[in-house]
Protein backbone atom coordinates (compact mmCIF):
# COMPACT_ATOMS: atom_id res chain seq x y z
CA UNK A 1 0.00 0.00 0.00
CA UNK A 2 3.10 2.22 1.03
CA UNK A 3 4.35 1.58 -2.91
CA UNK A 4 1.20 2.39 -4.20
CA UNK A 5 0.77 5.57 -2.24
CA UNK A 6 3.91 6.53 -3.07
CA UNK A 7 3.59 6.41 -6.98
CA UNK A 8 -0.10 7.91 -6.41
CA UNK A 9 2.07 11.29 -5.09
CA UNK A 10 5.04 11.27 -7.44
CA UNK A 11 2.80 10.66 -10.47
CA UNK A 12 1.33 14.06 -11.28
CA UNK A 13 5.22 15.71 -10.31
CA UNK A 14 7.01 13.25 -12.70
CA UNK A 15 4.23 13.48 -15.55
CA UNK A 16 5.46 17.03 -15.71
CA UNK A 17 1.71 18.15 -17.89
CA UNK A 18 1.47 21.43 -19.28
CA UNK A 19 -1.88 23.04 -17.85
CA UNK A 20 -1.03 26.20 -20.33
CA UNK A 21 -3.17 24.98 -23.43
CA UNK A 22 -5.73 24.00 -21.09
CA UNK A 23 -6.23 27.59 -19.26
CA UNK A 24 -5.09 29.71 -22.00
CA UNK A 25 -7.92 31.66 -23.58
CA UNK A 26 -8.75 30.98 -26.98
CA UNK A 27 -7.36 33.00 -30.14
CA UNK A 28 -9.86 31.50 -32.70
CA UNK A 29 -13.52 30.55 -32.72
CA UNK A 30 -14.97 29.65 -36.11
CA UNK A 31 -12.53 28.87 -39.00
CA UNK A 32 -13.31 28.82 -42.70
CA UNK A 33 -11.26 27.81 -45.46
CA UNK A 34 -12.30 30.05 -48.47
CA UNK A 35 -13.10 28.01 -51.80
CA UNK A 36 -9.92 28.09 -53.77
CA UNK A 37 -8.17 27.22 -50.40
CA UNK A 38 -5.89 30.19 -50.63
CA UNK A 39 -7.22 31.94 -47.28
CA UNK A 40 -8.41 31.04 -43.50
CA UNK A 41 -10.95 33.39 -41.87
CA UNK A 42 -11.27 33.30 -38.52
CA UNK A 43 -13.35 35.22 -35.73
CA UNK A 44 -11.39 36.62 -32.57
CA UNK A 45 -12.72 37.26 -29.23
CA UNK A 46 -11.71 40.84 -28.28
CA UNK A 47 -11.69 42.18 -24.69
CA UNK A 48 -15.07 43.66 -25.72
CA UNK A 49 -15.92 42.83 -29.27
CA UNK A 50 -15.63 39.78 -31.75
CA UNK A 51 -13.42 40.70 -34.94
CA UNK A 52 -12.78 39.08 -37.75
CA UNK A 53 -9.31 37.86 -38.98
CA UNK A 54 -8.28 36.78 -42.77
CA UNK A 55 -4.83 34.74 -42.95
CA UNK A 56 -3.03 33.49 -46.18
CA UNK A 57 -2.67 29.67 -45.95
CA UNK A 58 0.83 29.44 -47.49
CA UNK A 59 2.66 31.50 -44.69
CA UNK A 60 -0.11 32.34 -42.37
CA UNK A 61 0.12 35.71 -42.66
CA UNK A 62 -2.83 37.93 -41.36
CA UNK A 63 -3.60 39.80 -44.57
CA UNK A 64 -7.40 41.05 -43.33
CA UNK A 65 -8.71 42.55 -40.10
CA UNK A 66 -12.18 43.45 -39.74
CA UNK A 67 -13.77 44.46 -36.25
CA UNK A 68 -16.38 47.16 -35.70
CA UNK A 69 -17.19 49.35 -32.21
CA UNK A 70 -17.43 47.70 -28.27
CA UNK A 71 -19.91 45.27 -28.02
CA UNK A 72 -20.57 44.50 -31.46
CA UNK A 73 -20.02 40.86 -32.18
CA UNK A 74 -19.16 38.79 -35.49
CA UNK A 75 -22.14 36.63 -35.19
CA UNK A 76 -21.78 34.65 -38.94
CA UNK A 77 -19.41 34.68 -41.84
CA UNK A 78 -19.48 33.30 -45.53
CA UNK A 79 -16.99 32.95 -48.00
CA UNK A 80 -18.66 34.06 -50.99
CA UNK A 81 -16.04 33.72 -52.76
CA UNK A 82 -12.27 32.96 -53.36
CA UNK A 83 -11.45 36.85 -52.18
CA UNK A 84 -14.48 37.92 -50.53
CA UNK A 85 -16.25 36.91 -47.32
CA UNK A 86 -19.72 38.22 -46.44
CA UNK A 87 -20.18 38.97 -42.59
CA UNK A 88 -23.11 39.65 -40.31
CA UNK A 89 -22.92 41.46 -36.67
CA UNK A 90 -25.01 40.81 -33.12
CA UNK A 91 -24.86 43.84 -31.01
CA UNK A 92 -25.07 44.05 -26.90
CA UNK A 93 -27.27 46.85 -25.45
CA UNK A 94 -28.15 47.83 -22.08
CA UNK A 95 -28.75 44.63 -19.88
CA UNK A 96 -28.66 41.89 -22.92
CA UNK A 97 -26.16 39.11 -21.99
CA UNK A 98 -26.20 37.64 -25.07
CA UNK A 99 -25.67 39.44 -27.91
CA UNK A 100 -28.37 40.13 -30.55
CA UNK A 101 -28.70 40.12 -34.27
CA UNK A 102 -28.77 43.67 -36.46
CA UNK A 103 -29.56 42.82 -39.44
CA UNK A 104 -26.42 44.29 -41.22
CA UNK A 105 -24.50 42.61 -43.49
CA UNK A 106 -20.80 43.83 -44.17
CA UNK A 107 -18.63 42.21 -46.88
CA UNK A 108 -14.66 42.72 -47.15
CA UNK A 109 -12.33 41.47 -49.59
CA UNK A 110 -9.25 38.91 -48.54
CA UNK A 111 -6.51 41.22 -48.65
CA UNK A 112 -8.48 43.66 -45.97
CA UNK A 113 -9.77 45.96 -49.12
CA UNK A 114 -13.29 46.97 -50.13
CA UNK A 115 -15.20 46.75 -46.35
CA UNK A 116 -18.37 47.83 -46.67
CA UNK A 117 -21.40 48.03 -45.36
CA UNK A 118 -23.93 46.50 -47.84
CA UNK A 119 -27.50 46.71 -46.24
CA UNK A 120 -28.78 47.82 -43.05
CA UNK A 121 -30.79 50.62 -41.40
CA UNK A 122 -27.54 52.32 -40.98
CA UNK A 123 -26.51 52.23 -44.55
CA UNK A 124 -25.79 56.17 -45.60
CA UNK A 125 -27.02 57.96 -48.62
CA UNK A 126 -24.22 58.38 -51.51
CA UNK A 127 -25.12 62.04 -51.22
CA UNK A 128 -28.43 64.02 -52.16
CA UNK A 129 -26.23 65.21 -55.46
CA UNK A 130 -25.57 61.59 -56.31
CA UNK A 131 -27.97 60.10 -59.27
CA UNK A 132 -26.69 56.61 -58.87
CA UNK A 133 -27.43 55.00 -55.32
CA UNK A 134 -26.63 51.55 -55.33
CA UNK A 135 -27.48 50.63 -51.84
CA UNK A 136 -30.96 51.17 -50.91
CA UNK A 137 -31.62 53.48 -47.72
CA UNK A 138 -34.24 51.94 -45.60
CA UNK A 139 -34.97 50.46 -42.19
CA UNK A 140 -34.64 46.67 -42.90
CA UNK A 141 -32.68 43.36 -41.72
CA UNK A 142 -31.46 41.49 -43.52
CA UNK A 143 -29.71 38.01 -43.22
CA UNK A 144 -28.43 35.63 -45.86
CA UNK A 145 -30.70 32.92 -47.40
CA UNK A 146 -28.20 31.38 -50.50
CA UNK A 147 -24.70 32.33 -50.83
CA UNK A 148 -25.04 31.27 -54.48
CA UNK A 149 -21.95 29.09 -54.65
CA UNK A 150 -21.93 29.28 -58.60
CA UNK A 151 -22.15 32.87 -58.68
CA UNK A 152 -19.06 34.72 -57.16
CA UNK A 153 -20.98 38.54 -57.55
CA UNK A 154 -23.90 37.69 -55.88
CA UNK A 155 -26.56 35.94 -52.80
CA UNK A 156 -30.01 35.45 -51.99
CA UNK A 157 -30.89 37.57 -48.54
CA UNK A 158 -33.81 37.62 -46.42
CA UNK A 159 -34.96 41.66 -46.53
CA UNK A 160 -37.59 42.29 -43.18
CA UNK A 161 -39.00 45.88 -43.26
CA UNK A 162 -39.07 47.11 -39.36
CA UNK A 163 -42.27 46.74 -38.04
CA UNK A 164 -44.12 43.76 -36.22
CA UNK A 165 -45.80 42.29 -38.61
CA UNK A 166 -44.51 42.90 -42.23
CA UNK A 167 -43.67 40.94 -45.10
CA UNK A 168 -40.61 40.03 -45.77
CA UNK A 169 -38.90 39.67 -49.53
CA UNK A 170 -36.39 37.78 -50.75
CA UNK A 171 -33.66 39.64 -52.78
CA UNK A 172 -30.56 39.01 -55.17
CA UNK A 173 -27.58 41.26 -53.53
CA UNK A 174 -23.97 42.07 -55.16
CA UNK A 175 -21.04 41.85 -52.56
CA UNK A 176 -19.45 44.32 -53.72
CA UNK A 177 -21.95 46.95 -54.57
CA UNK A 178 -24.96 46.03 -52.43
CA UNK A 179 -27.41 46.86 -54.94
CA UNK A 180 -30.32 44.68 -54.88
CA UNK A 181 -33.12 43.44 -56.92
CA UNK A 182 -36.07 42.03 -55.97
CA UNK A 183 -36.24 37.83 -56.32
CA UNK A 184 -39.66 36.78 -54.56
CA UNK A 185 -41.98 38.06 -52.19
CA UNK A 186 -43.55 36.51 -49.40
CA UNK A 187 -46.87 34.91 -49.57
CA UNK A 188 -46.74 35.44 -45.47
CA UNK A 189 -45.63 37.88 -43.02
CA UNK A 190 -42.59 37.65 -41.00
CA UNK A 191 -40.95 35.15 -43.50
CA UNK A 192 -37.86 33.11 -43.77
CA UNK A 193 -37.00 31.35 -47.33
CA UNK A 194 -35.50 28.12 -48.38
CA UNK A 195 -33.94 27.95 -51.85
CA UNK A 196 -33.12 24.93 -54.21
CA UNK A 197 -29.85 24.09 -55.63
CA UNK A 198 -30.04 26.35 -58.37
CA UNK A 199 -30.45 29.25 -55.48
CA UNK A 200 -33.94 29.45 -56.38
CA UNK A 201 -36.08 30.79 -53.64
CA UNK A 202 -38.95 27.72 -53.32
CA UNK A 203 -40.42 28.10 -49.73
CA UNK A 204 -41.52 30.40 -47.83
CA UNK A 205 -42.77 30.40 -44.17
CA UNK A 206 -43.72 32.58 -41.72
CA UNK A 207 -46.66 33.69 -39.18
CA UNK A 208 -49.03 37.26 -38.87
CA UNK A 209 -50.10 38.60 -35.41
CA UNK A 210 -52.21 35.18 -34.65
CA UNK A 211 -48.62 33.38 -34.47
CA UNK A 212 -50.36 30.66 -36.73
CA UNK A 213 -47.19 28.93 -38.66
CA UNK A 214 -47.94 28.82 -42.52
CA UNK A 215 -45.73 26.86 -45.24
CA UNK A 216 -45.80 27.67 -48.61
CA UNK A 217 -44.15 26.25 -51.73
CA UNK A 218 -43.51 27.20 -55.57
CA UNK A 219 -42.70 25.55 -58.30
CA UNK A 220 -39.89 27.66 -59.26
CA UNK A 221 -39.26 31.70 -60.19
CA UNK A 222 -42.28 33.69 -60.98
CA UNK A 223 -44.69 30.77 -60.07
CA UNK A 224 -47.52 30.99 -57.62
CA UNK A 225 -47.07 30.22 -54.31
CA UNK A 226 -49.34 27.51 -52.70
CA UNK A 227 -50.00 26.78 -49.06
CA UNK A 228 -48.96 23.69 -48.49
CA UNK A 229 -49.35 23.49 -44.16
CA UNK A 230 -51.34 25.48 -41.73
CA UNK A 231 -50.66 24.86 -38.28
CA UNK A 232 -54.06 26.00 -37.76
CA UNK A 233 -55.90 23.38 -39.88
CA UNK A 234 -52.52 20.64 -39.51
CA UNK A 235 -51.89 21.35 -35.71
CA UNK A 236 -48.59 21.20 -36.71
CA UNK A 237 -45.55 23.11 -37.80
CA UNK A 238 -43.58 22.67 -40.72
CA UNK A 239 -40.30 23.71 -41.88
CA UNK A 240 -38.14 22.93 -44.97
CA UNK A 241 -34.43 22.75 -45.04
CA UNK A 242 -33.53 21.67 -48.84
CA UNK A 243 -33.84 19.56 -51.35
CA UNK A 244 -32.48 16.58 -53.08
CA UNK A 245 -29.77 17.00 -55.41
CA UNK A 246 -32.28 17.15 -58.58
CA UNK A 247 -34.26 19.08 -56.91
CA UNK A 248 -37.28 17.13 -57.33
CA UNK A 249 -37.65 16.03 -53.11
CA UNK A 250 -38.21 18.71 -50.50
CA UNK A 251 -37.04 17.85 -47.05
CA UNK A 252 -39.62 18.98 -44.04
CA UNK A 253 -39.04 18.78 -40.31
CA UNK A 254 -42.25 18.60 -38.78
CA UNK A 255 -43.35 18.58 -35.29
CA UNK A 256 -45.32 15.50 -33.82
CA UNK A 257 -48.39 15.87 -31.49
CA UNK A 258 -46.57 14.20 -29.12
CA UNK A 259 -42.95 12.83 -28.97
CA UNK A 260 -39.66 14.34 -30.92
CA UNK A 261 -39.65 16.10 -34.36
CA UNK A 262 -39.64 14.00 -37.69
CA UNK A 263 -38.13 14.80 -41.22
CA UNK A 264 -40.52 13.48 -43.77
CA UNK A 265 -39.88 14.19 -47.75
CA UNK A 266 -42.01 15.94 -49.55
CA UNK A 267 -42.93 15.32 -52.90
CA UNK A 268 -43.83 18.65 -54.84
CA UNK A 269 -46.16 16.78 -57.65
CA UNK A 270 -48.09 14.26 -55.45
CA UNK A 271 -47.68 16.55 -52.23
CA UNK A 272 -47.32 13.49 -50.76
CA UNK A 273 -45.04 13.08 -47.32
CA UNK A 274 -42.97 10.59 -46.35
CA UNK A 275 -40.97 10.13 -42.45
CA UNK A 276 -37.36 9.60 -43.62
CA UNK A 277 -36.15 9.95 -40.27
CA UNK A 278 -37.88 9.75 -36.37
CA UNK A 279 -35.98 8.98 -33.46
CA UNK A 280 -37.93 7.70 -30.04
CA UNK A 281 -36.22 10.39 -27.88
CA UNK A 282 -34.98 13.24 -29.24
CA UNK A 283 -35.39 15.91 -32.11
CA UNK A 284 -33.10 16.52 -34.83
CA UNK A 285 -31.39 19.43 -34.22
CA UNK A 286 -29.01 19.77 -37.12
CA UNK A 287 -28.87 19.15 -40.64
CA UNK A 288 -25.24 18.28 -42.56
CA UNK A 289 -25.22 19.55 -46.24
CA UNK A 290 -22.94 18.35 -49.15
CA UNK A 291 -22.39 20.90 -51.56
CA UNK A 292 -26.00 22.70 -50.27
CA UNK A 293 -27.71 19.36 -50.80
CA UNK A 294 -29.42 17.63 -47.57
CA UNK A 295 -27.68 14.62 -46.87
CA UNK A 296 -30.04 12.08 -45.01
CA UNK A 297 -27.76 8.91 -46.37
Amino acid sequence: LGCMLGLLVLSPANAQVDLGPFVKEESFRDIKLSPDGDYYAATVPLEDKTGLVVMRRSDHAVTARFALVKNTHIEGFWWVNPSRVLISISQKSGLLDTPRLTGELFAVDADGKNAEMLVGYRVQSQGAGTRIQPKKVEDVAAFLVDPLENDDRNVIIEVSPFGEDTYSRAEKMDVYSGRRTLHAKAPVRRASFVTDNNGVVRFASGAGSDNVRKLYYRDGEGAEWALINDQSVSGIVENAIGFSADNSIAYLVAEQPKGPDKVVAFDPKTGKREVVLLDDGVDPVGVVYEDGIVGLD
